[in-house]
């Protein structure tokens, strides 16, 4: 891997060069094994929290979807996957494989009607319940992409620093994260593929493997459409000329465009074939004609304190207007990012690859009008990696991990993820869970939420946006304080 980076590993000779490779520093380690005993933890405990574990909600339309799959009905046959194909198509070959086994669909999960007022008390409930097997096969994919998200921060940072502790330390922060262990495990959620695709493109570019990183780029799209937004960013990156090559800017682009595209063909086929890209379409952006609702991880989560309640109104009866100010404010803040990483890139590549992959996809989820928790994912391992590396940022990154979690379990509350538990085991009640669901959301504030979900709601809201603009203020400035030039990663973190 050739990085156009320095770190404190490398000699004075190798400085002298523009465009410093970090390859003399990782040939001077020692081989050492990878984090086996790290990944068999993380595993294990993954595995515990899978069976019997859902966010029914949105496995909901995992259960439909596999389903589908079974009676051998195309993806976007029938509405309710609003999603591009990646996942869909993993979930259909899950339920086709169902089927030529000779099991029965109740293989799936079933329709437990104890739920039904839950349902209708939260519209965030329903009845569908997924069995234990179900969960343990579509969750053991994702866990796959966390494997691979983790090995490839693994090996982002050894090469980086040549430092095996630093190596392990990475993958842990990554493979350990109790947030990305509960979106996976105990949700369900895919969000963890757009972080795998999101940090594979990026890492694929500083190896120089434009074609791959096009490709890599593509699934993240076609699995969920928020990483288009890093086409300027990645722009900088290839056509700024950050690292040196033997191929032409012109060509570097070409091959990232070639592999995206053909990565695009690949994954676009079926739907081509079967004539359903209009419905796809109709799917997908479905959720776009339909009045807005903010909150969430984004700066309109201040609606959760009980003096700013009125603006969920607000927003709803002004959809249109937030949309466009939403909408203007991101593609201000993604050219903004863009234009940083091309300055601070001339003085320190990765340190600017990195924190401009991650400042641009956290400015669109504070400035959406909502912003799902689970949005972290998409460049939390960026961030993960980018902290290991510099030695900073520790705090930050355990703050974006606690913080976007009790916004997560608070929604419905901490049982309400046991569906599974209290319809496949007898360990607990189900009319006890549904009664705990609709409690727990009509509850009313105690402290400063007109909900009891919004005493959590609110700081962690608030939390989570006021650390990632910390970290704004501290990369931000790294830009034009620095001298030109290639810069140690360590400088960068000296300078904090």
């Amino acid at each position: 891997m050739e990085l156009p980076s320095s770190t404190a590993q490398v000699d004075a000779a190798s400085t002298e060069s523009p465009a410093v490779p970090t390859t003399s520093a990782v040939g001077c380690t020692r081989p050492s094994r990878a984090p086996w005993g790290i990944l068999g933890i993380g595993l294990l405990l993954r595995l515990v929290l899978a069976p019997y574990t859902a966010w029914n909600n949105d496995v909901a339309v995992w259960f439909h979807t596999s389903l589908s799959g079974y009676y051998g009905l195309h993806l976007y046959e029938r509405p309710g996957f609003s999603y591009p194909p990646v996942w869909g198509y993993m979930l259909q070959i899950i339920g086709s494989a169902v089927r030529s086994l000779g099991l029965g669909s109740n293989f799936f999960g079933v329709y437990n009607p104890v739920f039904s007022s839950a349902n209708s008390a939260t519209f965030d409930f329903t009845e569908v319940v997924t069995s234990p097997e179900f969960n343990v096969v579509f969750k053991s994919i994702l866990i796959g992409f966390d494997v691979a998200t983790a090995f490839l921060v693994y090996r982002l940072v050894k090469q980086v620093t040549g430092d095996e502790h630093k190596a392990k330390l990475g993958f842990a922060a990554c493979f350990l994260n109790p947030f990305l262990i509960y979106e996976t495990a105990v949700q369900g959620a895919l969000d963890t593929i757009v972080g795998f695709s999101v940090l594979a493109t990026v890492v694929l570019l500083m190896d120089g493997r434009y074609f791959w990183a096009g490709s890599a780029w593509s699934l993240g799209i076609l699995t969920k459409l928020s990483p288009v937004v890093l086409a300027p960013l990645l722009l900088v990156i290839i056509v700024g000329g950050f690292r040196s090559s033997n191929k032409s800017r012109i060509a570097q682009l070409g091959f990232f465009m070639l592999g995206g595209a053909v990565a695009t063909a690949f994954l676009l086929g079926p739907e081509v074939l079967f004539g359903s890209i209009q419905s796809m379409l109709h799917n997908v952006f479905a959720r776009t004609q339909e009045s807005v609702t903010i909150g969430g991880m984004s700066i309109t989560g201040i609606r959760y304190l009980r003096p700013f309640s009125g603006l969920l109104d607000w927003g709803f009866q002004n959809s249109a207007l937030l949309i466009r100010a939403s909408s203007a404010a991101q593609v201000v803040s993604v050219m903004a990012w863009a234009i940083w990483t091309a300055v601070m890139a001339r003085k320190d590549p990765v340190f600017a690859t990195l924190a401009g992959t991650v400042g641009t996809l956290a400015s669109i989820m504070l400035l959406s009008p909502i912003s799902n928790p689970q949005y972290v994912l998409w460049w939390m391992p960026c961030l993960a990696a980018l902290a290991v590396i510099v030695g900073k940022w520790y705090v930050h990154l355990g703050v974006l991990t606690v913080a976007p979690l009790v916004f997560t379990v608070a929604i419905l509350g901490p049982t309400a993820v046991l569906g599974p538990l209290a319809t496949y085991t007898h360990l607990m009640p189900a009319t006890d869970l549904n009664a705990q669901v609709i409690s727990w959301y009509l509850a009313p504030g105690k402290l400063w939420g007109a909900y009891f979900a919004d005493d959590f709601f609110a700081p962690a809201s608030i939390v989570t946006v006021g650390t990632v603009i910390l970290l704004f203020a501290r990369w931000i400035p790294k830009a034009f304080v620095l001298s030109p030039g290639p810069t140690q990663l360590s400088a960068v973190a000296d300078a904090d």
